[in-house]
């Protein structure tokens, strides 16, 4: 059972399978983009904070985001899954070069 599978069953056990309006999760790629933009925000956020408490905040999200998308990283290559659905291009990063 992959993990697409298993978020699919815990959404049903805690909505209901009965439920028509629950929305399909999206694929694993899509969620590895979303954590990889995730922790490039945390990152962009830690670079614009100046006060301790807030660097501090920042940090723990950074950290936070970083092992979430490493273990969906590894999720996804256990999978199979080797690209992502975006290109380089498609980035913000790319498009601030």
């Amino acid at each position: 059972m992959n993990i697409i599978e298993t978020l699919q069953k815990i959404q049903d056990y805690i909505y209901g399978s009965e439920n028509l309006d629950a929305k399909p999760l999206p694929s694993l790629s899509i969620v590895v983009e979303e954590a990889r933009q995730e922790w490039l925000n945390a990152q962009h956020y830690y670079n614009s904070v100046s006060d301790q408490d807030l660097v501090d905040h920042a940090v723990y999200l950074m950290q936070a985001a970083e092992k979430k998308y490493v273990y969906l990283l590894k999720q996804a290559r256990q999978e199979g899954i080797v690209r992502s659905p975006y290109t380089v291009a498609d980035s913000d990063e790319y498009k601030k070069l």
